[in-house]
């Protein structure tokens, strides 16, 4: 294959792959905040209801502008400074928000399923506000340099004419994020956490006696982890691996052909990423008949019970006490 049909490859790939993505997650995210809304006051619910606020942010600054740019040749950073400053800032805000909510989700649903009490406790809605708000000031906090070093920059080609890009303009920013930000807070953490959160979560209630517990919580809970690490881990792969190897390789001299492949595989594990941000709302509805349940509800316009099990197939403290008592 020549370097134009990996780029046109690249181009289909964006429109036909993306597009759907970005319209289905931002579809779903929106239904997750109406159901979630009402259930907002158990712990685990209010996290995945952040969470579909960020990965709308993250799929409307992030997806969509690739897409635009890729598969359209429509690239507005290139010619708004203030466009260039911000989209990667408010992307990787929308983006490491929601694996981090996620993470605390799992975490909160590791310790709802301990049989000592003092760990369930542990899980209370004013300590899921506390940690969301500090997560979210660290976030924002990481990602200001990209308002302080991104900027318009015009090159000369070789025939002369002008090109805009909108580039990083600071060498050791740029290792940090290439080195730390996507491989390390983008993949390996998150992907950690949410497996050995799973692998805890799973061992716990797989000791629990209890009929009730084993026969809906358990199920559901069980279910939702594998979909869980699936849907959110499995992207990360593909992403992580071409960031790594092309930080690696980032001195070896390179074909236009070489430039060509690495660009098809790059473009396609960006795109591939975003499927953590865009599936959670059919994860959700799959895997737990409580939030089916609750979503028929919201669509025949009837009232959502404030209090009733969480998508994750989560229930409340008290009822999760008797259970496992």
């Amino acid at each position: 294959m020549s370097s134009t049909a990996y780029a046109f490859a690249s181009t289909q790939f964006s429109i036909y792959a993306g597009l759907p993505i970005f319209c289905l997650g931002i579809i779903g995210n929106l239904i997750n905040l109406g159901v979630l809304f009402s259930a907002r006051s158990v712990p685990c619910s209010f996290f995945l209801l952040i969470s579909s606020f960020f990965n709308i942010i993250a799929l409307s600054t992030g997806l969509l502008p690739r897409v635009l740019s890729t598969g359209f040749n429509i690239d507005a950073s290139s010619t708004n400074t203030i466009w260039c400053k911000s989209r990667l800032f408010f992307s990787y805000i929308g983006t490491l928000a929601s694996i981090t909510c996620i993470c605390f989700a799992s975490i909160d649903r590791c310790l709802m399923s301990c049989r000592d009490v003092t760990w369930r406790n542990r899980s209370t809605l004013r300590a899921s506000k506390i940690a969301i708000m500090i997560a979210v000031l660290v976030v924002i906090g990481m990602n200001i340099p990209y308002l302080v070093y991104f900027t318009i920059v015009e090159t000369k080609t070789a025939t002369g004419n002008i090109t805009k890009r909108c580039s990083l303009t600071n060498s050791n920013f740029v290792l940090y994020e290439n080195y730390v930000l996507r491989p390390i807070f983008l993949s390996i953490l998150p992907g950690i956490t949410l497996m050995s959160t799973g692998f805890f979560t799973y061992r716990n209630i797989t000791s629990i006696t209890g009929v009730r517990l084993r026969g809906t919580f358990q199920r559901n809970l069980t279910s939702m982890i594998l979909l869980q690490i699936f849907v959110v881990v499995i992207p990360i792969v593909p992403f992580a691996t071409m960031n790594i190897y092309l930080t690696i390789t980032s001195s070896v001299v390179k074909t236009s052909i070489q430039v060509a492949q690495e660009t098809l595989a790059s473009d396609i594990g960006n795109i591939i990423l975003y499927v953590s941000y865009a599936s959670n709302f059919y994860v959700y509805l799959i895997s737990a008949s409580s939030y089916r349940k609750n979503f028929v509800k919201l669509v025949l316009l009837h009232q959502v019970p404030k209090q009733w099990n969480s998508p994750l197939g989560i229930m409340t403290r008290e009822q999760g006490e008797r259970c496992i008592a």
